[in-house]
């Protein structure tokens, strides 16, 4: 039947993460995530100065109790204050930056207000604030004053700072009144340090990278620079992580070369470290390949890096065939080429393979109809803002303030399965504001950037088409006059190249059936359309999960060639009983496995994959003698061995995108059932079944890191989430995924 129920599953840690930024992977505040034992490494390193090359030595330590979080970074001392000093902090970063680079200001001033301005939308986030803030606090400014206007940022700063030294003029109990503040500055700070509804997720990016310089310039800002790496390393560990793929800028990798080779020595973990091209056009990849990427490769100290992240400039197609054209100059050199010369599978390299992560998304979907609303203002009229704007503006910020605040107390929600409204003095302000992605000033109707809205996600979804598309024809290039195409001569088994494509959620099947020998790694909350589906809270519709399937996952009938059918169906019509078939089948099915999962075949194991794939068979089929049956259950386990690539899992950077490896880890298992249902109702079927689906996630990943990076990683995560999993196949309807606490 169609309804199915899987019985309290628990699954241990997935201890892969093949989708990173290493800026992205703190979160901006959780009281939950702790240092459980302190961490001492010994780092060394050299970098490039302008009087020459220095060495670098620090021991960098993070005591037990530390908040792994950039407030807890920026909040200094392991004590009780840690967080509210982090949380301060990192605001007046985001105001300096208002004051030093405010990217509203560079609008105003660029010949092309029509382009988005990388951070305009966190700008109008910390404008918003700030007119809060100088009611709040009482500031003597003049009401609309402009969001590009310095002064505002200074005042509120030193207001704040002065609050924090507990010497504002007038301020009886300074501490008070900060404790007050408390809750609208963190509510700030996520909107301004992580992707959200209204922040891209660059822009995020774009705040932390500030933060972080200024973190750096302080007087011991290089220890301390230092430790926000490692606590990024130890906030994965502690997730379940043992082996990452993250990327890095090429001005910063030595240094987290080194903190890394520290901690994979100390921690047996395996995190690795992929060279971030620079963002622009051609000749700014060409040139950056060159002079920035290539010495990387021709350092012998720096062994934790093994690949290339190529970077996509958001509006603009991917310039894959630039890279190409460097790499297939590189394998040409004579005697031998210094790209590849620390990779293969000897004793002493960084890894197999040197890989090349080629980002492929669709970006974030801002434009110059889609953008902050005073960002638009400034493309759109013919003058910029002035006072009565700004006035106005003023005026709607508080408006939407006490709205959002008797929304609150209207919509109380306490139904499980849904997230609990937060009652503080900004909760749901930009929400209020922002709600239908456009508001109206002297006849102007500014649109408003909401990752979720329609004008988003068509443009989202477009551009992630259109830079598959360019991927591909990038591969069908000729590497000369006379030459195979560059995806030939790059794949061939001589060239040490591995390739796997990132954020690649479009045309999958036809990427993985032309080009077998071209990963892509997954994150499965993008496959998930609607912010119901995104959430995995409790439940989750059942539409949602076909359309996550069929993007991340095909497994129709289709998937299949005509002669995999065919021997497929000799073998159900000759087989007296199911027993039968795998005995006369094993070398049909093994052969088939074995082509399917190419790639990875040096290192998987085929007995194994056919006993896991004889098991979920069997597990479909049950005591049934129907012949029909047993051909379903055959053609859908061997579209899970096909679609082997989709359980390569990335968070995309956990603190920045709010994601958690685990949770993919369960969304990964879930959609995997729902692709197999409806399966045998008997209790041991329906648990052996999950037991099999996450084993058979776990073993591809560590396939795929065995035959691309080399060892696994001796640290054994801990981490387990448990879950009952329940469901009816059909339209509309629902599956839902009951949370209990895991053992201990």
């Amino acid at each position: 039947m169609a309804y199915f129920a899987l019985p309290s599953l628990t699954l241990p840690s997935y201890r892969f993460d093949y989708h990173s930024r290493f800026a992205g992977i703190l979160p901006v505040e959780d009281a939950a995530s702790v240092a459980s034992d302190a961490l001492q490494l010994q780092v060394a390193y050299k970098v490039q100065g302008r009087d020459g090359t220095a060495e670098v030595q620090a021991t960098v330590a993070i005591p037990q109790g530390r908040q792994l979080s950039l407030a807890g970074l920026f909040g200094g001392a392991a004590d009780d204050a840690q967080a509210g000093r982090g949380v301060l902090s990192l605001f007046l970063k985001a105001l300096l930056l208002m004051e030093q680079s405010n990217p509203l200001a560079s609008l105003a001033a660029s010949g092309n207000r029509a382009r988005y301005e990388r951070g305009e939308c966190i700008a109008e986030d910390i404008y918003i604030a700030c007119v809060c803030l100088t009611r709040w606090l009482g500031l003597n400014l003049r009401r609309g004053i402009a969001a590009t206007d310095p002064v505002l940022y200074k005042t509120v700063r030193d207001a704040l700072e002065g609050l924090a030294k507990g010497a504002k003029p007038n301020t009886p109990n300074a501490a008070a009144t900060l404790d007050q503040l408390m809750p609208a500055l963190r509510y700030f700070n996520r909107k301004i340090y992580s992707a959200g509804q209204y922040t891209p997720f660059d822009d995020a990016y774009f705040a932390r990278s500030f933060a972080i310089d200024k973190l750096r310039a302080e007087p011991d800002g290089e220890t301390r620079y230092l430790q926000w790496m490692a606590m990024s390393l130890l906030y994965l560990e502690q997730q379940g992580v043992a082996h990452l793929q993250t990327a890095i800028g090429a001005d910063e990798i030595h240094a987290a070369n080194a903190v890394a080779a520290s901690y994979n020595q100390a921690r047996q973990t395996q995190y690795k470290l992929l060279a971030q091209t620079a963002a622009g056009g051609a000749e700014v990849l060409e040139r950056d390949l060159g002079s920035r990427i290539l010495p990387l490769f021709e350092d012998p100290a720096l062994g934790e890096v093994i690949g290339i992240d190529l970077s996509v400039s958001e509006n603009r197609d991917g310039h894959y065939a630039e890279l190409f054209a460097f790499l297939t100059a590189q394998l040409q050199l004579q005697p031998g080429p210094e790209l590849t010369r620390f990779f293969g599978a000897g004793a002493g390299t960084r890894a197999v393979q040197l890989t090349n992560h080629l980002q492929c998304g669709g970006g974030m979907g801002v434009c110059s109809d889609n953008r902050s609303a005073i960002g638009y203002a400034m493309a759109y009229s013919l003058r910029l803002p002035g006072t009565g704007f700004y006035r106005a503006y003023s005026d709607y910020v508080f408006a939407c303030l006490g709205a959002a605040k008797g929304r609150q107390a209207e919509d109380a929600r306490d139904v499980a399965g849904t997230s609990a409204h937060r009652a503080y003095d900004a909760a749901g302000l930009l929400e209020e504001m922002f709600r239908d992605d456009r508001l109206t000033c002297d006849g102007l109707t500014l649109r408003r950037y909401a990752v979720a809205s329609a004008h988003t996600r068509e443009r989202v979804d477009a551009a992630g088409k259109r830079n598959t598309m360019a991927l591909c024809e990038s591969f069908d290039l000729p590497s000369s006059e006379q030459g195979p195409s560059y995806y030939e001569l790059l794949t061939a088994n001589a060239s040490l190249l591995g390739f796997r494509l990132g954020d690649a959620c479009h045309y999958r099947s036809f990427v993985a059936a032309k080009y077998p020998f071209i990963a892509f790694d997954t994150h499965p909350s993008a496959g998930f359309a609607s912010a119901e589906g995104e959430r995995f809270d409790g439940y989750v519709d059942t539409d949602v999960l076909r359309a996550a399937a069929d993007t991340l996952m095909f497994a129709g009938l289709q998937a299949l060639n005509g002669i995999q059918i065919a021997q497929l169906v000799s073998l159900v019509r000759s087989a007296a009983s199911l027993d039968e078939l795998f005995v006369a089948g094993k070398p049909v099915i093994q052969e088939q496995l074995a082509a399917a999962m190419a790639l990875i075949g040096s290192v998987a194991n085929l007995d194994r994959a056919y006993a896991a794939f004889q098991t979920l068979v069997e597990t479909l089929v049950g005591d049934s003698g129907l012949r029909s049956l047993w051909f379903a259950a055959l053609t859908r386990v061997l579209n899970l061995f096909i679609n082997w690539r989709s359980y390569l899992l990335g968070s995309d950077a956990q603190g920045v995108e709010h994601s958690d490896i685990q949770e993919e880890f369960l969304r990964t298992v879930v959609l995997l059932a729902y692709e197999l249902v409806p399966f045998d109702a008997s209790a041991p079927g329906q648990a052996n079944l999950g037991v099999q689906l996450q084993q058979l996630v776990a073993s591809v990943s560590a396939a795929y890191w065995q035959a691309t990076v080399g060892p696994l990683a001796g640290l054994a995560g801990t981490r387990q989430i448990t879950a009952a999993i329940a469901g009816y196949k059909a339209p509309a309807s629902v599956v839902t995924v009951t949370r209990k606490p895991s053992p201990a």
